[in-house]
Parts: structure tokens; C-alpha cells; sequence
């Protein structure tokens, strides 16, 4: 008996690095999801495209929302606002929004 114990145990030890050689593969794959993560700033509205911008009403990120509703972010125009998400597989500086905040605050006139 004791020896089946010792046996399950070392089976698992030796399963456990295993697993996570497997996990990091995973990770690596393109279609896995990206970190998710919060950025803050104003909503404003680009050629057509919702965009983050900064207190010096520089773009941050172009705001593209998880679901299918893409007028989302027209209520929170000119708007402070905290938006979660994680960054795009697209098109560099795009942040898929899964979650927004307003904040207290509006926000200047852009430059």
C-alpha cells in the first residue's frame, strides 16, 4: 500500500512540469486571449472611429467595442471615462473595450 502511495505521488510530480509545458504552448497561440487591463482617458470620435485620448487630448488607443453594438461609446462622448479590455489583435493601438466607466469630469476641446 505504502508503495502505491509513494508510486502516485512521483506519477504526479513527474505530470506537473508536463502540464506545464503544454500550458505555455498554449499561451503562445495567437487566438488565446490577450491580458485584460484598464485605460483611462476621454472618448472623442476620429474619422469615423472612437478613440481614447489623453488629458493633452492626444490619441491613446482606437476604442473597438467586444460586443456588436459599435455605438457604445456614443454616449460617452467628450466624457471621461475608465474602459477594460485588452489590446486588439488587429490593428496596432486598438483596444477591445469589454467594460467602460464614466468618471467624474468632461474633458477639453481636442487640438
Amino acid at each position: 500500500m505504502k508503495f502505491q502511495v509513494v508510486l502516485l505521488g512521483v506519477l504526479f510530480c513527474l505530470a506537473a512540469p508536463a502540464a506545464g509545458i503544454l500550458d505555455q504552448g498554449v499561451a503562445t497561440d495567437k487566438s488565446a486571449p490577450r491580458a485584460q487591463r484598464s485605460l483611462t482617458g476621454c472618448v472623442d470620435e476620429r474619422g469615423g472611429q472612437y478613440v481614447l485620448l489623453d488629458d493633452q487630448m492626444r490619441k491613446i488607443a482606437s476604442l473597438q467595442p467586444a460586443g456588436p453594438d459599435k455605438e457604445v461609446f456614443a454616449k460617452h462622448l467628450g466624457r471621461r471615462v475608465r474602459v477594460k479590455g485588452a489590446q486588439s489583435s488587429g490593428p496596432k493601438g486598438t483596444f477591445k473595450v469589454t467594460g467602460i466607466e464614466r468618471l467624474s469630469g468632461n474633458c477639453g476641446q481636442a487640438k
